[in-house]
């Protein structure tokens, strides 16, 4: 039996060669492809001593503003307990919360979202969630737990599965909270060629929640004012995912922001920073 097992195997080696790469060029980068995903680049950046001038000088968040911020835990005593930071400007607006980092392995979404931090408003209430999957962020992990898949696990449960816990606490926080708007903070590995693909996109579920700010944030990345290229855009988000599950059952608008992860990384954490600031602006907050 193990003879035919191997030579059907020596067979389509033939045909598929296994584990082969090419090169493939995608928005005038070129980088290696395996026919599925491309490869991402090391990199030895560490969010924790970036800084906004580190990733594009002068571009982010210039204005210091007066601000409290504390810290809150969410999921406590369960895998993935983590903190939430609170950015409270005395001057009354609008509350916008940031999910950044669901996929542990989507490093320039939450690298953003650590950045982030640093941020000051002029006005209302920014909450910052990043990494929201604490355990995949540390093993480089799509997944939350075991093959748990944290953004198919929305609303979540209290006795549910690990990632249905992590889900259920993000959820009610951000139902507590209330926000005007959501932003959910992704990237993008898998390469079609000759088709879209999902890097360099924004992700709606109910554009009536949002159409004007959804569609300047694409003319913007058209006209070359946002981010490096033009970004597409798809919907709605897959069932169970924080942006389907916010949007139909709070009824607050979400945008994710994907990011394709076979660009540079400094690339990929500006597009992810220019995006929040954009929707920040827009609201009036920088």
């Amino acid at each position: 039996m193990m003879k035919y097992i191997s030579l059907l195997i020596l067979l389509l080696s033939f045909s598929f060669p296994l584990f082969s790469t090419e090169k493939v060029n995608i928005l005038g980068v070129e980088m290696e492809w395996d026919g599925y995903k491309v490869k991402e680049s090391e990199t030895d950046l560490d969010p924790y001593s970036t800084s906004f001038d580190d990733i594009g000088e002068g571009r982010f968040f210039q204005s210091e503003y007066p601000v409290d911020k504390e810290r809150y835990t969410i999921n406590q005593g369960n895998i993935g307990e983590t903190e939430v930071i609170h950015i409270h400007s005395d001057n009354p607006g609008p509350i916008i919360y940031i999910v950044a980092g669901v996929h542990g392995d989507e490093r320039a979404a939450w690298y953003a979202g650590i950045i982030m931090e640093n941020a000051t408003i002029r006005s209302g209430d920014l909450y910052i969630l990043s990494p929201a999957n604490k355990p995949g962020a540390e093993r480089r992990n799509r997944y939350f737990y075991s093959s748990q898949d944290l953004n198919r696990s929305f609303p979540g449960s209290l006795d549910g599965t690990e990632a249905e816990k992590m889900a259920y606490a993000i959820f009610q926080d951000i139902k507590r909270v209330e926000p005007d708007f959501v932003l959910d903070l992704h990237e993008a590995i898998v390469y079609t060629e000759g088709r879209d693909f999902l890097g360099s996109t924004y992700i709606f579920s109910d554009l009536d929640l949002m159409s004007d700010l959804f569609f300047d944030l694409l003319w913007a990345t058209e006209e070359g004012e946002l981010c490096h290229n033009p970004f597409s855009y798809t919907g709605p988000g897959p069932m169970g995912s924080l942006n389907n599950t916010v949007s139909f059952q709070l009824k607050i608008p979400v945008i994710t922001v994907e990011t394709f992860r076979g660009f540079d990384i400094k690339r990929r954490v500006y597009d992810q920073l220019d995006s929040v600031q954009f929707v920040l602006d827009y609201y009036g907050m920088v």
